[in-house]
């Protein structure tokens, strides 16, 4: 693509700038690039903030979830430098060298396989998500990784083309190919958002608590998919009516960040959500949520009752001569070694009671 367009400005001032060479207009091309950039590192930010959160809330969370959070911030990680070599490489380094913007550096060559794991990453996981409603949606399973694997061999593509075309006039023509990759993104979005309301909206129970959080699951879904659709499309959009400059890239940064943060956001939304769970609709019945909360609620239950159930001493059953109290002539004798604060900073304080026995009658 041409980033050395027909309407470049001299520089102003002195006779030395009729002496220099003309700079040309980068508001389309690299100040785009420049401006998602640092919107992209806000979100990497909140990535980061995103993931700590996660791991204090779900220190013992499913292996699985753990391995797709770590791996999102990586792979967050590797996205956000290439584009901050790119803008250093064109913006700084070779800042007063025009002939530069002409070709393309290695790290803008693979930033579309890089976007493309970060998609591919979060999709698997609602999929996933999807996977464990139940058996009436396996469909929607197979399709999925089916738009998914065209997604990555478009973005496969896209990235051997940028290496085979040095010049950005040259890949200007084949830009479609980044377009087809977020339309297939889009497509899972909208086919995994839609099975997910689908499925809430049938577990409508007709009792006003339940319908009420059913309501509140939908506006999550419906936010999660909207955010990472509406840059997915923005993206397809513009590599299509406007492939001889960056705008389409810069989409590209900020939907790979919205990705990343959206899977994130649904994992931590979890416990708000079971809170709202056990609190309105103790009384009108069970939801089920999502899979990913069993293993997760299992683990929390576990924890507190292995410490409010420290050394309790258990009463004998009612018996034949107890008269039906199973309590009376009993003496039970009551060791305390260790007591476990469980709202304590982790401390174990040892506690002597000397071994007496503590009758009770």
């Amino acid at each position: 693509m041409s980033l050395l367009p027909s309407n470049s400005t001299a520089v102003p001032g002195s006779p030395l700038g009729l002496l220099l060479p003309k700079v040309p207009s980068l508001d389309k091309s690299f100040g785009a690039f420049l401006i998602a950039t640092f919107i992209g590192l806000m979100l990497y930010g909140l990535t980061l903030h995103q993931s700590y959160r996660y791991y204090r809330l779900f220190p013992e969370d499913q292996r699985i979830l753990r391995v797709i959070v770590v791996s999102t911030v990586i792979l967050e990680t590797v996205h956000i430098v290439l584009c901050m070599h790119v803008c250093y490489y064109y913006l700084v380094t070779n800042y007063f060298n025009p002939l530069a913007l002409l070709d393309g550096v290695w790290s803008i060559r693979v930033l579309p396989i890089s976007t493309a794991a970060v998609i591919i990453l979060s999709e698997t996981f609602f999929t996933r998500r999807v996977y464990l409603i139940g058996s009436h949606f396996r469909v929607v399973v197979l399709v999925a990784p089916v738009l998914m694997l065209v997604v990555l061999g478009f973005a496969i593509a896209a990235t051997v083309e940028a290496f085979i075309r040095p010049t950005f006039a040259d890949f200007g023509k084949v830009a479609w190919m980044t377009s087809a990759a977020f339309g297939g993104a889009v497509a899972v979005d909208s086919l995994l958002t839609g099975t997910l309301i689908l499925v809430l909206q049938r577990s409508r129970t007709g009792f006003k608590k339940t319908d009420s959080l059913i309501d509140v699951l939908i506006i999550y879904a419906i936010n999660t998919g909207l955010v990472t659709g509406v840059f997915s499309l923005l993206s397809f959009i513009f590599a299509l009516i406007s492939p001889n400059n960056l705008i389409y890239s810069a989409f590209n940064i900020i939907a790979c960040k919205s990705y990343a943060n959206s899977l994130l956001a649904v994992l931590n939304s979890r416990k708000s959500l079971m809170d709202k769970v056990q609190q309105d609709c103790f009384e009108t019945g069970e939801i089920g949520l999502s899979a990913l909360e069993r293993t997760t609620a299992a683990s929390s239950t576990a924890k507190r009752s292995a410490v409010r159930a420290w050394n309790v001493p258990q009463l004998p059953r009612a018996g034949p001569g107890t008269g039906g109290t199973g309590v009376s002539g009993t003496v039970i004798n009551i060791s305390v070694q260790r007591e476990c604060d469980a709202a304590s900073r982790g401390d174990v304080e040892s506690l002597d009671s000397g071994d007496k026995p503590v009758e009770l009658r």
